[in-house]
C-alpha cells in the first residue's frame, strides 16, 4: 500500500477513503465539484496497480458517451505514466447502453438476435412503428395507449413509441401487465407484445431494448451469468443518481456473490427522471446489503466553484422539506469550497417568481430584456456565452420561451428538445423524402 500512497498524492482525505475502498459494496456520495472523475480514476489506478487486479476484470460504466471518453483518456494517461501495460479495449467501460451491446454481442447466439441484426436509433424506431401502425390499431382497446385514428398516424407512433420504450426501459413483466386491471394496461400488454414479435421477425433492436435485451440474457441463462460474474472482479457505476431499475437490477446480478460493487453520485443532482432514472437507486443501495456492509464515504470539498456560490447552495438545500414521515429524500451533507483565495466580486444572484402560465408573456419580455442589457453593457459579446439550465427542455414553458427568443432574433441550441424535428418545414421535408425515397428503411441498415 506504501508504494501506491504517491499516486493519490494530491487526494485529500475522504478521496483517499474511497480509492482505498476497494471490497464490498461501496457508496460514494460526490457533490457538486468535488473531483468525482479524479477519484474513480485513481482507484482504478490503485486496484491494478495496488492490488493487481487485471484491467479486463474491470466493470466501469458511465452515463454518457463524452464522460466515457474523457474517463478512458484520463485512466489511460495514468496508467502510461506509471509505465503499467494494459488494454483498455479488454476492460467494460463505457455506457450503460454501449456495455449491454458488447455483452448481447459476445453471447448472440444466446439471445433472438442473428448475424447482421439492425439497431434503430429513435427515428428509426418510431419509422419501423409508423410504417406497421394498421397492425397495432387492429389490436382490441390499443386506442387507450397511443390515441385515436384521427390523430393521424405519426403522432400515433410517436405516442406507442413512449410507451412500448416505458415497458422496456422498466423491464416491466408482459405476464403481470397482461392480467392487471386496468384496461389500457392490458392494452400496452398487447401492444408490447406484438411489437417484439415485430422486431424479432425482422431481426432488429431498439436502443431501449438494448438493456432489456441484456436483462433477458442474464436472467436466461445461468451459465452466461456465471460467465461474466467469473471474469469480473471489481464494477464501479458513476452517476448513480440517474439509473434505472433495469440497469440496478444488471449491475446486482453482475456483481455476484463478493458484491465488489461502488457507486458513485449525488442525490442532489437526479436529472433524468424523464428517462426512467429513479433517485430511489442511490438513496437505498445502502439497504441492498445486510446493515453495516455498505460502506459510505461523502466527497464535499468543491474545488469548481465561488464560496458565495456554494453558501447559496447549502442555503437553498436547507431550506427544503427532504423527508416526509420517516422516509428522507436526501443524504445530509454541507459542500464547503476549497482552501484558497477568491475574488472579490458578485457570483450568484437569486430571484424569486410565481409560477403562473398567464405571465408567459411578461417573463419572456423580462428574459429578453435582461439578456439586451447584459449585450449593451457589454458583459455580453456572443449569444453563446448565455446558458439556461431547466429540468426538462422539453416542458412546453421551456419550449416556449426558446421560440419566443427566435422570435427576436436571438439563436438558441437545444438540441435534446427535439425543437428542431418539430419544425413545420423539416416535418414536410421528411415526410417528402420518405414518400419519395420507399426504400428509405433499407438505406438506414445500409448505413
Amino acid at each position: 500500500m506504501n508504494a501506491i500512497l504517491p499516486l493519490a498524492s494530491n487526494a485529500n482525505p475522504q478521496q483517499l477513503e474511497a480509492i482505498r475502498a476497494t471490497t464490498g459494496p461501496v457508496l460514494i456520495i460526490a457533490g457538486p465539484g468535488s473531483g468525482k472523475t479524479f477519484t474513480l480514476v485513481e482507484r482504478i489506478v490503485y486496484l491494478i496497480k495496488g492490488e493487481g487486479v487485471r484491467p479486463e476484470s474491470l466493470f466501469v460504466v458511465t452515463f454518457t458517451d463524452k464522460a466515457a471518453r474523457e474517463l478512458t483518456t484520463r485512466i489511460s494517461n495514468r496508467l502510461s505514466e506509471l509505465n503499467i501495460e494494459f488494454n483498455l479495449n479488454e476492460m467494460y467501460l463505457g455506457t450503460f447502453h454501449s456495455i449491454c451491446l458488447r455483452i448481447l454481442e459476445d453471447y448472440r447466439e444466446y439471445t433472438r438476435l442473428k448475424r447482421s441484426f439492425t439497431l434503430f436509433d429513435q427515428f428509426d424506431q418510431q419509422y419501423f412503428l409508423y410504417q406497421r401502425i394498421k397492425e397495432f390499431r387492429g389490436i382490441p382497446n390499443a386506442q387507450l395507449v397511443m390515441g385515436d385514428d384521427q390523430t393521424g398516424r405519426w403522432v400515433q407512433s410517436e405516442e406507442l413509441l413512449k410507451w412500448l420504450n416505458k415497458v422496456s426501459e422498466e423491464a416491466l413483466d408482459p405476464a403481470i401487465l397482461e392480467n392487471a386491471p386496468d384496461l389500457a394496461i392490458r392494452a400496452l400488454c398487447a401492444c408490447f407484445n406484438k411489437y417484439q414479435e415485430l422486431l424479432l421477425e425482422n431481426n432488429c433492436l431498439d436502443f431501449s431494448g438494448i438493456q432489456y435485451e441484456a436483462l433477458r440474457l442474464l436472467e436466461s441463462h445461468p451459465d452466461v451469468l456465471a460467465s461474466l460474474c467469473g471474469k469480473l472482479s471489481h464494477l464501479m457505476v458513476d452517476e448513480y443518481q440517474d439509473t434505472n431499475t433495469i440497469q440496478e437490477r444488471i449491475l446486482l446480478l453482475l456483481a455476484g456473490e463478493h458484491q465488489n460493487l461502488c457507486v458513485v453520485g449525488d442525490d442532489d443532482q437526479g436529472l433524468y427522471r424523464f428517462r426512467g432514472a429513479t433517485i430511489r437507486n442511490i438513496l437505498e443501495f445502502p439497504k441492498l446489503f445486510a446493515e453495516g456492509e455498505c460502506k459510505q464515504v461523502s466527497l464535499t470539498v468543491n474545488y469548481r466553484s465561488h464560496p458565495d456560490i456554494i453558501r447559496l447552495y447549502n442555503e437553498w438545500m436547507a431550506s427544503q422539506n427532504w423527508s416526509e414521515g420517516d422516509r428522507s429524500f436526501r443524504f445530509a451533507k454541507e459542500i464547503i469550497p476549497r482552501d484558497a483565495e477568491f475574488p472579490q466580486v458578485p457570483t450568484a444572484v437569486r430571484l424569486a417568481a410565481r409560477d403562473e402560465p398567464d405571465q408567459s408573456g411578461n417573463w419572456h419580455a423580462e428574459v429578453l430584456a435582461f439578456l439586451h442589457g447584459l449585450r449593451d453593457n457589454g458583459k455580453l459579446t456572443d449569444w453563446n456565452q448565455v446558458a439556461f439550465l431547466f429540468r426538462s427542455v422539453k416542458n412546453d414553458r421551456v419550449v416556449a420561451l426558446a421560440r419566443s427568443l427566435e422570435s427576436q432574433g436571438i439563436p438558441v441550441y437545444s438540441p435534446r428538445s427535439n425543437m428542431f424535428f418539430e419544425r413545420e418545414e423539416i416535418r414536410l421535408m421528411i415526410g417528402a423524402l420518405i414518400f419519395l425515397f420507399p426504400q428509405f428503411p433499407k438505406v438506414r441498415q445500409w448505413a
